[in-house]
């Protein structure tokens, strides 16, 4: 396939179905932080089926399309993950049969060989009655493409944090087989667990899954606004900034304004802020 903006704007996007277990969302869970502490008897709903919550975030994992970029003829060994936005409808339910329904909205070209962002959308809903779960708007860096030229409407750009000091701050500790345990989800990409595989992308070691930073940052500000673990999500969204590795603490600073929560996400050890521009709301 020739690359260029309008054949990746019309490339169809499969769709996908899934019915997430009791299993499925424990996994999830635990692969973001939750029972971390399994003395934390209001952690443990997350992550034990008596009484089981599904996380804010699953629905990241849900019915996800795979890499279809990839046929596209995007450079697929250098394309990183550089913003995400959730907007949470309901809860995931389990047993339920769902459906994911995609499409492209947007190429922003930055030249030749500085390559590209594709925005994409995904929708989630029941496949009996397609009531809506949750809206995913997705940009992935190309960072190996570039001079395809720009098509579609690029979404509006996250609002900057705010200029002063956080109101709070949350220090969430990734094991370090994070991506081991976080791959389980679906996402096999060896980037973020064979050392040759990074090498070959650009990094000295494997990185972190995004997906999986941005759920620790969705369970860390339940944790630090609401301590019972009982408040929930319905929309949060970032930017992917720099990689994190496995092992590192992140350090969540964040700023509150009633229920919608600023947040960024540092490695104080590097001097580096891996989560930018993050926006949370309480529901």
């Amino acid at each position: 396939m020739t690359l260029s903006a309008q054949s990746i704007l019309d490339f169809p996007v499969p769709q996908a179905t899934h019915v997430v277990t009791a299993r499925d969302a424990m996994l999830y869970a635990l692969s973001v932080g939750y029972g971390t502490n399994p003395l934390d008897e209001n952690a443990l709903n997350y992550v034990y089926e008596r009484d089981l919550v599904a996380a804010p975030t699953l629905a990241n994992i849900v019915a996800h399309p795979g890499p279809w970029l990839q046929q596209t003829g995007v450079d697929w060994a250098r394309l990183v993950h550089s913003e995400h936005r959730l907007m949470i409808h309901r809860p995931v339910p389990l047993d339920v049969p769902l459906i994911s329904r995609s499409r492209v909205l947007s190429v922003v070209d930055r030249g030749v060989e500085k390559g590209m962002f594709v925005s994409f959308e995904r929708l989630i809903a029941t496949v009996d009655g397609d009531e809506p779960i949750a809206t995913i708007v997705q940009t992935n860096a190309c960072r190996g493409d570039g001079g395809c030229g720009s098509a579609g409407l690029a979404p509006e750009p996250l609002s900057k944090v705010p200029d002063r000091e956080p109101d709070f701050e949350y220090n969430v500790d990734i094991p370090r087989n994070a991506a081991l345990l976080y791959r389980l989800n679906g996402d096999l990409n060896p980037l973020h667990v064979d050392p040759r595989a990074a090498g070959s992308s650009g990094f000295d070691r494997p990185i972190l899954h995004g997906l999986c930073s941005f759920g620790y940052a969705g369970y860390a500000i339940v944790a630090a606004i609401d301590p019972g673990m009982a408040t929930g999500l319905s929309a949060i969204a970032a930017r992917f900034s720099a990689p994190i590795f496995p092992g590192e603490t992140i350090t969540l600073q964040m700023w509150r304004n009633d229920a919608e929560i600023r947040f960024r996400g540092i490695v104080a050890s590097r001097g580096v802020t891996i989560l930018d521009n993050g926006m949370a709301r309480l529901s």
